[in-house]
């Protein structure tokens, strides 16, 4: 069992009616699992958090009854306990006064809207990113979680790397990994983990199959791990055996330019010229055309999130964000490299809260 410190709520509600404030509105409601988790504390399947300058009230039901007043201790978070036609009414009496109410635009359906919009005279407006704005920049208890997982996976690896060599499948290495995370104190993954050897790691997004890893293959390993609900992202490339020279070229143009996107990685710095360094350091080895995907975005209570790292993001980079920092190459019919880590903005530059070697031969 890790020991986590606590997390501060009360202060995130502060800054939620600061915003609502700025942006000129008088109530908020979403049932976004992650929203709801940051904010409030709950992790139940069905909920719906209604805030406004008065009161804030979290609508679930009766599977959640002891759960949900644990989870949002000390939040002043009011437990509504009922089904849809009470919670229905709660909503219509709270916002009978309400001017506006402001939805997660990202985040709600168009039939829950719609719902909404026949049960309150308040004016729906979109809000997109009002939370997940506030959640771009990471609290030092949030930081403890995310090296933590970063942590498992890199001694997961660590653990099992030298199997490469023993020719696993995809799928048989996929699941070691795996396990050797889960044993590690890992709750969950991150995401379905890539092992992608040889051409089929010319897919970015490949899936583990039944390829025997071979010797002279190039494997993509893409995984991460869950503490307390803040996530890892890490890839690594190896070469295995006898390797050809141009990939293995490849593979450390790559290095060089995660290394290069890395070292752009401060305050103030913008998320496209991280994207920039990478990929202007790839033409110069004519691998540019093959590297086909953004360089990072953000992680934490979710794999993906803001800020985004990509030639078309207006995202200024602050201190205490947490982002991916991923180069990639991928040659169809030949084989790819991706090089990853999770990377944390700090006062003065960066840190890497990924470390694993990046030493490629196996």
């Amino acid at each position: 069992m890790i020991d986590l410190p606590e997390l501060q709520r009360g202060a995130r509600v502060v800054a939620l009616r600061e915003a609502m404030t700025d942006a000129c509105i008088d109530s908020f409601l979403t049932s976004d699992s992650t929203s709801l988790r940051w904010l409030s504390g709950f992790t139940g399947s069905a909920g719906t958090l209604l805030v406004t300058d008065e009161n804030m009230q979290l609508l679930t039901d009766g599977r959640y009854g002891e759960q949900a007043p644990k989870e949002t201790a000390g939040t002043g978070i009011d437990i509504c306990i009922g089904d849809r036609k009470k919670h229905k009414e709660i909503i219509e009496v709270t916002l009978s006064a309400a001017k506006s109410l402001a939805l997660e635009s990202d985040r709600i359906t168009w039939s829950e809207a719609e719902a909404l919009r026949e049960s309150v005279e308040a004016e729906l407006v979109p809000a997109k990113g009002l939370l997940s704005d506030l959640r771009r920049v990471k609290e030092p208890e949030e930081v403890v979680r995310l090296q933590a997982a970063a942590t498992i996976a890199d001694q997961a690896l660590a653990a099992v790397k030298a199997d490469l060599a023993a020719e696993p499948t995809e799928n048989e290495f996929a699941r070691a990994l795996d396990h050797t995370m889960l044993e590690l104190g890992d709750e969950a993954l991150s995401f379905e983990t890539i092992c992608a050897s040889g051409p089929n790691a010319a897919l970015p997004h490949a899936r583990p199959s039944d390829r025997t890893i071979r010797s002279g293959d190039l494997v993509i390993l893409d995984f991460g791990a869950v503490i307390d609900g803040y996530h890892s992202d890490m890839t690594r490339t190896f070469a295995i055996g006898d390797v050809a020279q141009d990939l293995l070229g490849m593979l450390q143009a790559v290095i060089n330019a995660q290394n290069r996107g890395c070292d752009r990685v401060e305050p103030g710095a913008k998320a496209s010229d991280i994207d920039d360094a990478c990929r202007s350091h790839l033409a110069m080895q004519n691998l540019s055309e093959y590297f086909v995907h953004g360089t990072g975005h953000g992680v934490g209570l979710e794999i993906h999130e803001g800020p985004w790292l990509n030639s078309q993001s207006d995202d200024i980079l602050e201190k205490s964000q947490v982002v991916t920092v991923e180069p990639g190459v991928y040659r169809p019919g030949i084989g790819g490299v991706r090089i990853e880590d999770t990377v944390l903005v700090t006062s003065s530059g960066y840190q890497r809260l990924t470390t694993a070697p990046k030493d490629p031969i196996i």
